[in-house]
């Protein structure tokens, strides 16, 4: 017994066998996190995407601007993200400016309901009769090792606004979803 308790030949193995679960743990954070950033990151831009491409008018199918949207997360996986775009239009109510939904799609969630009120238009559409965009997108995260606990519940929702392009003769430019109306004159 005296021998055991003098014996070294084993510390080595001992210290790597305390620090190890700590450097792997670091290991997986460090590419873990970077990448729930990034999915974000491409999320907003995907959001902005959709939002720039719808703003133009016109748009007969989203299947390009849904395809748009998910070019721009490459390499990150989003066929399982809610998008919602939504044509908007600014009206007045009572003394205040209230943004109303004209028109809506969605895929993979659920459209949002024609003349409902989103509330206060953004800054630079806040004048009667302002027409503008908005593209919404969620995507739940999947993470690559599911040992991080808020990591394994945690979903990315990104919105982005965007005026209409240009102006038309007699009034503001507007976007028509497929299967919408024109915005309500008042």
């Amino acid at each position: 017994m005296p021998r055991f308790a003098r014996a070294e030949g084993g510390i080595a193995a001992l210290e790597f066998a305390l620090v190890s679960p700590v450097l792997i743990l670091v290991l997986m954070g460090t590419i873990e996190l970077p990448r729930a950033y990034g999915t974000s990151q491409g999320l907003i831009r995907s959001a902005r995407t959709m939002a720039d491409l719808i703003s133009r008018g016109g748009v007969s199918t989203v299947d390009d601007v849904y395809a748009a949207g998910a070019a721009v997360t490459y390499p990150y996986d989003t066929s399982r993200a809610g998008i919602v775009l939504t044509a908007v239009g600014v009206y007045q109510q009572g003394t205040a400016l209230v943004a109303k939904v004209c028109s809506s799609v969605a895929r993979n969630a659920t459209a949002r309901v024609v003349g409902s009120v989103l509330g206060a238009p953004p800054e630079a559409e806040s004048s009667v009769g302002a027409r503008y965009v908005m593209a919404e997108t969620t995507v739940p995260y999947a993470p690559i090792f599911g040992i991080f606990p808020v990591l394994n519940t945690l979903t990315f929702a990104k919105q982005a606004t965007w005026p209409m392009r240009g102006t038309a003769s007699g009034g503001s430019l507007e976007t028509i979803l497929p299967g919408g109306k024109a915005c309500p004159a008042a």
